[in-house]
């Protein structure tokens, strides 16, 4: 009986809390397929408004992946909060049939506070700019630490004279700091245009199931854009902390810019 009454009111709840004048984006889920929502910071908490909408997501340890499916029936909403505060709100819709089985919700679709002062935006943005140089100065130094320390090779591919390592991963906080090598055995230089960590699921057999979820690199050190002829270039990309299911696996795709010496190295 609890249940019956508090599935409306958490429904009137969540519809209440939009910002005058933000339009709130439509979500398609079904029963018969996954999909999944990628937010730049972990999720806290997730709310539905309906019972015929489900959303998951990692409860014992923070991650930035939510899945959701859906019962046919009426429109809900979907409220998510994540580690850092921020609220993001969004319709909810059963349909059969889906076009885009993953989002990547920016920070541009965060809920806007429409009592904010201009003042403590001013606050708060000074703030933003003068935290990213702190965390910058720590990844520097573990970075730097990583170059220096003697490690052997624990993944490698190779492909058209060119071969990706993977040399170290150390947690770190709630950070993975990843040690890479790229090596030119060509007479070409090499232009590196992509440099990608995805979690995968599924095989790119089965078109249908098949995901491929981008980790977002927090920093970047010593990244090349260019790898001479018969050079190797070591450098360390910073994400933030992420477990993997029993039914996913790492890859790495280093795709050429201009070219088609791509490669991709599979993971666990």
């Amino acid at each position: 009986m609890k249940n019956h009454i508090l599935f409306p009111i958490i429904s009137c709840l969540l519809f209440s809390i939009q910002a005058p004048g933000q339009t709130l984006d439509t979500i398609y889920a079904n029963d018969h397929q996954v999909v999944s929502l990628s937010f730049t910071d972990p999720i806290q908490t997730g709310m539905i408004g309906s019972p015929n909408y489900a959303f998951s997501f990692n409860r014992e340890q923070a991650d930035n992946l939510g899945l959701l499916q859906a019962e046919k029936g009426q429109e809900s909403n979907l409220l998510v909060r994540t580690t850092t505060d921020n609220l993001y709100s969004f319709i909810l819709a059963y349909r059969e049939d889906l076009s885009q089985l993953h989002y990547f919700i920016a920070p541009e679709q965060q809920l806007k506070n429409p009592f904010q002062h201009s003042s403590n935006s001013s606050a708060t943005h000074d703030s933003i700019q003068k935290t990213p140089s702190i965390k910058e100065e720590r990844y520097t130094l573990l970075c730097t630490q990583l170059l220096h320390k003697k490690s052997s090779t624990r993944h490698s591919k190779h492909q058209k004279g060119i071969r990706v390592k993977l040399m170290d991963q150390v947690y770190h906080d709630d950070h993975v700091y990843i040690v890479y090598e790229l090596k030119n055995r060509s007479t070409i230089p090499y232009a590196l245009g992509k440099f990608q960590l995805s979690k995968v699921l599924g095989t790119p057999k089965r078109k249908a199931s098949y995901q491929e979820l981008p980790i977002a690199p927090l920093f970047e050190f010593q990244m090349p854009n260019q790898i001479g002829s018969g050079t190797s270039v070591r450098f360390v990309v910073v994400y933030p902390k992420f477990t993997l299911n029993s039914e996913e696996r790492l890859q790495v795709k280093v795709l050429e810019a201009n070219g088609s010496r791509n490669l991709i190295l599979k993971l666990r």
